[in-house]
């Protein structure tokens, strides 16, 4: 963890940082789903596959291979993947938000990851897309407007990602498309504050894509000990 702090500071230094966090290992995870407007609740991480999200960094990089460049820098390029993904503009819950009214003292970080099926969105039409979109932006609204939201992002589609690791030589290696072969694809995320894990469900409950898709909920590692 040591060494994560020291890139996250070289990083931040440069200014291109965005948001970025460390998770709580995936026995700690929630997955949410809403069918016909009942909520289905199970412990336990969305995909069962032998590498799992661990955390995550917004950069601001001006090319691919910038980006490339900072991914080869995180230490679990050596032992695991990082998937390369760009974002989506979208103006949505990336928008500045108030100062929050919770504070560690009473609430805690989760990450709620929106998993979507490719193929239910490729079944609607661009009215029912527009339609699915709108309810996310008034969603983050809400979120911002009530202090719960800390920061969330779209992601572009999992084939224009890259997928980069470090071999035992010390070179990088890169691939195209996305890391996992699944069915549901990570499409975003938001990062909310809420008092337990019981709000934090009821939050992700209300995300749109909990309809089509599946959101996991994941506790936000403490990592002020190595800043």
């Amino acid at each position: 963890m040591h060494a994560y702090g020291a890139d996250t500071r070289d990083l931040f230094a440069t200014g291109r940082a965005g948001d970025c966090a460390a998770l709580q290992p995936t026995h700690t995870a929630t997955s949410v789903r809403v069918r016909g407007g009942q909520r289905t609740v199970k412990d336990g991480p969305f995909a069962e596959t032998r590498e799992q999200l661990g955390g995550y960094y917004g950069l601001r990089a001006e090319t691919e291979e910038e980006a490339l460049a900072w991914t080869a820098r995180i230490p679990d390029a050596k032992s695991g993947t990082i998937e390369v993904r760009p974002l989506m503009e979208m103006g949505g819950p990336t928008a500045a938000a108030p100062p929050t009214k919770f504070t560690k003292a009473t609430h805690k970080e989760y990450l709620l990851l929106i998993y979507d099926v490719a193929s239910a969105w490729g079944a609607m039409s661009e009215a029912e897309r527009n339609a699915m979109f709108g309810r996310d932006m008034q969603l983050s609204k809400g979120l911002r407007a009530s202090g719960h939201l800390i920061a969330g992002e779209q992601l572009a589609p999992a084939e224009r990602s890259r997928n980069a690791s470090v071999a035992l030589d010390g070179k990088r290696v890169v691939r195209d498309g996305p890391f996992t072969e699944t069915r549901e694809r990570l499409g975003g995320y938001y990062r909310v504050w809420a008092k337990d894990l019981d709000e934090a469900i009821a939050l992700a409950a209300r995300i749109p894509s909990a309809e089509i898709g599946t959101v996991e909920v994941r506790p936000i590692m403490d990592t002020s000990a190595y800043a």
